[in-house]
């Protein structure tokens, strides 16, 4: 994991699975926009979620107001329905990197609100989401 992290959260979901009305939302501040960063969404899902994959919507807002709405698709298993995260008993984690060498625009306070976009509502087995910030170690 590394001790590279600007930033780094997590947020535990209700056990009965989690609601696409509720997100996970995460505020971090940024003073030096000229260092490029890596961004990270961490899952932990138990044995029971149904899907090999999950899609993310992932709304930025930016210390200007603006909004920047991205969505995510992250593969959690292979072919053969193997888990592709790292993990001890009934649990999986998952990190997905999903901008890479991305600086920010402006100084100030950032925020980042994650939602499931999946059709079964609740989402069963969704432990946990995070969000992590990295400087970016990529030439």
């Amino acid at each position: 994991c590394g001790n590279n992290a600007t930033f780094s959260g997590h947020e535990a979901l209700p056990s009965v699975g989690w609601n696409a009305s509720e997100s996970a939302v995460f505020e971090w501040q940024i003073q030096d926009t000229l260092t490029q960063h890596d961004f990270f969404i961490d899952l932990r899902h138990d044995q029971t979620f149904p899907y090999s994959n999950v899609y993310l919507f992932v709304d930025f807002t930016f210390p200007n107001g603006r909004l920047l709405r991205d969505t995510v698709a992250c593969t959690l298993a292979d072919d053969r329905g193997r888990w592709l995260g790292s993990g001890w008993g009934n649990l999986v984690d998952h990190r997905i990197g999903f901008k890479r060498k991305t600086s920010f625009p402006i100084a100030g306070d950032y925020s980042i609100q994650i939602t499931h976009g999946m059709r079964l509502d609740p989402l069963p087995g969704m432990r946990d989401v995070g969000f992590r910030l990295e400087s970016s170690t990529l030439k």
